[in-house]
C-alpha cells in the first residue's frame, strides 16, 4: 500500500514527466516549423524555461523530502536537484549570450556548446525520472 505523500510525489513526478515530453517533442518542433527558426524558437522556449525550471526544483526537493528513509531513491532524487541547480547555471550563463532586443544569439559557438550541455543534462533528468516512476509502478503492482 502507497501513502499519500508518496502518490501526490508520484502524480507530480508523472505530471513534470508529461509536460517536460510534451513540450520538448510536440510544441518546439512545431514552433520552429510555425516560426520558420531554431532562433525565434528559441527565445520562446528561453522564456517557458525559467518557469520549469522553478517548478522543476520546487517538485525535487519534494521528491527528495518523501524519499529521505529510502536509499536508492533519495540518491536519486539528490541528483535531480544537483542537476536541476545545474540547468539554472546554464540557463544564467546561456542567457548572457542572448540579445533580447534584437533576438540573436551573440556568440553561436559558445551558446551551442552551453546549450547541447543544457540538452544533455535535461535529457539526464529526463531518464533519471523515468527511472523513479518505473520503480515506484513495479513497487505498487
Amino acid at each position: 500500500m502507497i501513502d499519500i505523500g508518496r502518490k501526490i510525489t508520484v502524480v507530480l513526478l508523472i505530471i513534470w514527466w508529461g509536460a517536460f515530453t510534451f513540450y520538448a517533442g510536440i510544441v518546439v518542433p512545431i514552433g520552429m516549423r510555425v516560426l520558420g527558426s531554431h532562433t525565434k524558437m528559441g527565445f520562446i522556449t528561453q522564456a517557458v524555461t525559467n518557469y520549469l525550471n522553478y517548478f522543476s526544483i520546487i517538485i525535487f526537493v519534494g521528491t527528495a523530502f518523501q524519499y529521505r528513509t529510502q536509499k536508492k531513491l533519495f540518491g536519486l532524487s539528490i541528483l535531480l536537484i544537483f542537476l536541476q541547480i545545474t540547468l539554472f547555471i546554464l540557463h544564467f550563463k546561456l542567457n548572457l549570450f542572448l540579445d533580447f532586443q534584437l533576438f540573436i544569439v551573440k556568440s553561436k559557438a559558445s551558446f551551442y556548446l552551453f546549450h547541447r550541455i543544457y540538452l544533455l543534462i535535461s535529457t539526464l533528468i529526463w531518464l533519471l525520472l523515468s527511472t523513479i516512476i518505473l520503480v515506484e509502478v513495479k513497487n505498487n503492482n
